[in-house]
Order: structure tokens, then C-alpha cells, then sequence
């Protein structure tokens, strides 16, 4: 039997495996990549829980899958930069044109597709284009990154990773901007990583392929499975019994970076009160549901005042952030490639995977979808 793909169904909040759609010959500039590995994601169980997919314009369903590990099959005429036989990472978000745009300022459809509006581009997977669940799929080769020989094995967490990858780039160019260009380089940043899901795992990733010092708080004990592989990437592990977020002395106890990996505003109005002079937080994650909330936080404000603290909202990548993610995929292989290997927590076949797309395991990190061929 064929392979199928996964579907989100406007009113329906649970995945459906569908027929695939084959895809026409290449045109010019035009590839063909079948997949290789699929992630599931929170942003594909999201989609599912809100019951309202944003479908391609004329279909009835969202192919869902947005983080890929492919095969080129076959090239167009004039595709030059990648051949058939190559592994490569798409990227998700694309500019589009059309009645999308519409109102739109011309200059903000110039802007890379990571800072682009909401109706300037789509998202594979997750935003008015199918995603990568199709065995087969057309693609430019503009957006595939070449994956090198010796991280075929882990290279399906780079989207992840480029994802933090952003957060901690921009973290890095406001603090040059505020401080000069050897302030973290000179005096590596302290980092608070919130969170044990793939986002916090890839922040720990960024962090430690720039040599930082890297604290991780989550909800676990101290024995599971998800904190000792926090300390095989060499970073400590603390939970709410040996965190302390009331220090004393923040200059000295505190954290000149905080990623926040959890989407939990709780959450974050704690660890805020540990960033250090001049630190900086940025938010990776929030709930996609309104709910409000009463918090106070005038605290938070008043610290943010007279330490000079930075908050940063980031969303998706830049096409550098996934180079990047590569980069240091390979650049790590030979110190923590275990501990990577490791974040990959199950492989299951696409007709088993339905159950990842709705639950989570309590020890998971990174379930993939493997197409066997």
C-alpha cells in the first residue's frame, strides 16, 4: 500500500491519514524531494486543537508536517545547486503573492519571510500550503538546505533548532548593539533555558555551540530521563525545588540571558525576576488560546526599568538560522552527538502516528515519522 499523508480537517480536532497528492513532473527551477523524516511538532497538535487549519486555497484539508528530512528525486531544467540523491532540510515560511497581500505595504513584502506580516507568507505544513507528510513534494531549491555527510541521523532537528537559533541571534545583535561587539564575548552571557520540550532542547544546543554556561529549569525530578540528558549537553538541570527565583543578589545569582521555552506566563513572570543588569529574555513560546490572565507586574516593569532589560518576541527563522542549525548539528556531532541522538525519544511508521499527534509522552522530547521506502 502507498504511503499516505496526514491531515488537519476544519472541525475536527484529531489527524486523519489521506490519499497523497502526486506531484506534476519538475518545471523549470523546480524540484522533486520525497521525505525521508517527519517531525511531530506542538505546533501540528495546536493546529489540530483549534479545529480551524488554514487550508490551501480550493482544498478541504491542511497536509500537516513542517520539520523534514528529504531526498532530492529529480531536478528541473536550470536547478543547479542541488541534485538528485542530496539530503536536504526545507524551510517552512515562504512570501507569497496575491489576494493574500492585499493591504499590505509594499515594504513589508520585501522584508525577509520571518519578519513578514501575517497574510505575506505561507507556512508549509501549518500555513495555506500542504507540509512535508506528502511522501513526494514540489519544491524550489531555494528553500533546501544541504545536509553534510555524518548528521543524516539528527539532521531533522535542525528546523527546531533554528527556531532558538533566531532567538539567541537577536538576543546576540541587541546586546551588540547596546553593549559592543565583545560584551558576550568577553563575558559570556549566564543562560536560563525554561523548559524540557525540543525548543528548550535546541536552545541548550545553540548555547552550548557557543561555549555558554547553561541552566535548564523544568518540572522534572532529578532523576528522569529528560534531566540527565540536560547534563549530557554539560548544562545543570534545576527544578522548582532547587531554583530559587527570590535571589538576593540577582547581579551575582541572576542570568544575563533567559530563552522561554515553556509558553507558560507563570512561568515567565518568575524567571523574569532572575535576569540580571542589561539582561535580556525572549519569549519562544506562548499559549494559542486567549485566556486572560491577572498578573502583577509591576514588579517586572520596575526591574525591567532600572536594569535596562530587553524582552524579545521571535517567531520561526531566518534562512541563516537554519544554515546555522546545520552548522552546529555538525560542528557538535563528535562531542554531544549522542546526547542529540538522544533527543529523538521515538520513531514510529506514518500509519502510528497518529497517537503523537494528539499526546504526548511524559518522558518525550522529538517523535519521528519514518517513510521507509
Amino acid at each position: 500500500m502507498s504511503l499516505q499523508s496526514i491531515a488537519a480537517i476544519p472541525g475536527n480536532q484529531e489527524p486523519q491519514l489521506v490519499a497523497s497528492i502526486e506531484p506534476a513532473p519538475p518545471k523549470a527551477g523546480e524540484v522533486i524531494c520525497e521525505t525521508v523524516y517527519l517531525g511531530v511538532c506542538g505546533t501540528d497538535r495546536e493546529i489540530l486543537h483549534a479545529a480551524t487549519p488554514h487550508v490551501p486555497s480550493g482544498h478541504d484539508q491542511l497536509i500537516l508536517g513542517h520539520e523534514c528530512l528529504a531526498r532530492v528525486l529529480e531536478v528541473g531544467e536550470g536547478v543547479e545547486s542541488v541534485s538528485a540523491g542530496d539530503l536536504v532540510v526545507p524551510a517552512v515560511r515562504r512570501p507569497t503573492t496575491g489576494s493574500t497581500t492585499d493591504g499590505i505595504e509594499a515594504f513589508k513584502l520585501k522584508r525577509r519571510p520571518d519578519m513578514m506580516p501575517w497574510g505575506a507568507y505561507v507556512e508549509r505544513g501549518i500555513v495555506w500550503e500542504h507540509g512535508f507528510s506528502l511522501p513526494q513534494w514540489i519544491d524550489r531549491p531555494e528553500f533546501l538546505y544541504s545536509v553534510p555527510d555524518g548528521i543524516e541521523n539528527i539532521a531533522i532537528l535542525s528546523e527546531p533548532i533554528s527556531v532558538s537559533e533566531k532567538a539567541v541571534r537577536e538576543a546576540e545583535q541587541a546586546q551588540v548593539a547596546r553593549l559592543g561587539s565583545n560584551e558576550w564575548v568577553d563575558n559570556p552571557p549566564r543562560v536560563l533555558i525554561t523548559g524540557m520540550g525540543p525548543i528548550a532542547f535546541a536552545a541548550i544546543i545553540c548555547c552550548r555551540a557557543r561555549g555558554w554556561d547553561v541552566t535548564v529549569f523544568g518540572r522534572d525530578s532529578e532523576d528522569t530521563f529528560r534531566a540527565n540528558l540536560v547534563r549530557q549537553f554539560d548544562a545543570r538541570y534545576a527544578n522548582a525545588d532547587t531554583l530559587d527565583f527570590q535571589t538576593g543578589n540577582v547581579e551575582q545569582d541572576g542570568f544575563e540571558l533567559i530563552l522561554e521555552c515553556t509558553g507558560n506566563d507563570r512561568v515567565m513572570m518568575q524567571s523574569a525576576q532572575l535576569l540580571a543588569g542589561c539582561g535580556i529574555m525572549v519569549w519562544l513560546g506562548a499559549s494559542r488560546l486567549p485566556q486572560v490572565r491577572e498578573f502583577d507586574v509591576n514588579q517586572i516593569m520596575r526591574n525591567a526599568i532600572l536594569g535596562n532589560h530587553l524582552y524579545l518576541g521571535t517567531v520561526n527563522n531566518a534562512p541563516q538560522d537554519m544554515q546555522s542549525a546545520i552548522d552546529h548539528l555538525y560542528q557538535l556531532k563528535s562531542q554531544y552527538g549522542e546526547a542529540i541522538a538522544s533527543m529523538i525519544t521515538n520513531k514510529v511508521a506514518p500509519a502510528d502516528s497518529l497517537w503523537h499527534y494528539t499526546n504526548r509522552e511524559p518522558q518525550g522530547v522529538k517523535t519521528v515519522v519514518c517513510y521507509d521506502r
